[in-house]
């Protein structure tokens, strides 16, 4: 039977269906990944699975669209407690390991690889979702499904010094042990999300209770599950797939004009992953892109359509077997 034998409309409308992925129990209870797909006219050649980055999920059908133009299958993973998986007996956007999201990203593959049949597929990152995707990656057995890696703007750094986080990591890893759902006072700042809905001061539209616009709260439990994964990164992955990342020319902060805002990475320091975007394997391809936002492909007009443009050509450079 396939897997989309009881798939659901998705909210994004025709075109668009998701399936539930259950991953068992935690200490909240039930828990499910949730996994879409839009299939190309006449069936793809090729995958994509798309995964999303903190305090989000996947809404970007103009990247849905660029891709399934290309002949490829269309897929996207909400993780567990994120965007349509989040559910209201959960702790939104937690988890106690990575080990859980690269569970959640293990069942996605099934599907798309042994259930959809597909050999060739690209998996791509944003931010969170993007360092997920790599230690995925990094553990996987050469040959496998996954022919290239694209990572748009991945949380490789949180931006602290290695030798204050050499002090920092083990009294993050002790407190997080013992209380892992326990928020750092006050939150993140709502700026970023607020300059992309058009409700607000952007152009998109997305469920403001799924990428929240009122702020988030970091948990101590997600944050030391992140650094852990960061210091895999940084003693090197290996990763033998070819790999583009994407991120802005520049990094801002909370307290930026609402233009640099527009124009900028306001959330992670693009140097660190440009410094840091070696070490993910042999065949990197670093693209930094003006004026680009966090997530690069949702920012303004140029830079998305050069983005496009760098992702376009690469893909079209790929050994002919990973296309």
């Amino acid at each position: 039977m396939s897997p989309w034998s009881d798939a659901r409309p998705d909210v994004l409308g025709p075109g668009y269906e998701a399936i539930e992925l259950p991953m068992g129990e935690d200490g909240e209870g039930p828990v499910c990944a949730t996994l879409v797909r839009r299939a190309a006219p006449g069936g793809g050649a090729g995958a994509v699975l798309c995964l999303h980055g903190y305090n989000d999920y996947f809404f970007n059908t103009e990247l849905a669209d660029f891709l399934v133009a290309r002949g490829r299958d269309f897929y996207a993973l909400d993780l567990r407690k994120c965007g349509r998986s989040w559910r209201p007996h959960q702790t939104r956007l937690h988890c106690r390991s990575l080990s859980d999201y690269l569970d959640d990203l293990d069942a996605a593959i099934r599907v798309v690889s042994e259930g959809d049949g597909h050999d060739d597929v690209l998996l791509l990152g944003h931010s969170m979702g993007g360092l997920v995707s790599a230690l995925w990656l990094a553990v996987q057995e050469p040959g496998g499904p996954v022919s290239a890696l694209c990572l748009n703007s991945p949380f490789l750094s949180s931006g602290v010094p290695l030798a204050m986080r050499a002090v920092l990591d083990p009294l993050l890893s002790r407190a997080a042990s013992r209380r892992p759902l326990a928020a750092f006072p006050g939150q993140m700042s709502p700026r970023y999300p607020r300059s992309l809905h058009r409700a607000h001061d952007g152009i998109w539209d997305f469920d403001e209770d799924w990428k929240s616009t009122s702020g988030t709260r970091l948990r101590l439990g997600w944050l030391a599950a992140v650094h852990a994964g960061q210091r895999t990164v940084h003693a090197g992955l290996g990763i033998t797939v070819p790999v583009l990342v994407l991120c802005s020319s520049r990094s801002s902060g909370r307290r930026a004009s609402p233009a640099l805002l527009r124009r900028s990475d306001c959330v992670l320091d693009v140097a660190a992953i440009r410094r840091l975007a070696p070490r993910l394997g042999a065949d990197v391809t670093v693209q930094v892109v003006r004026d680009a936002v966090h997530d690069v492909l949702l920012s303004g007009d140029e830079a998305r359509r050069t983005a496009y443009g760098v992702l376009d050509g690469w893909l079209s450079r790929l050994p002919r077997s990973t296309r």
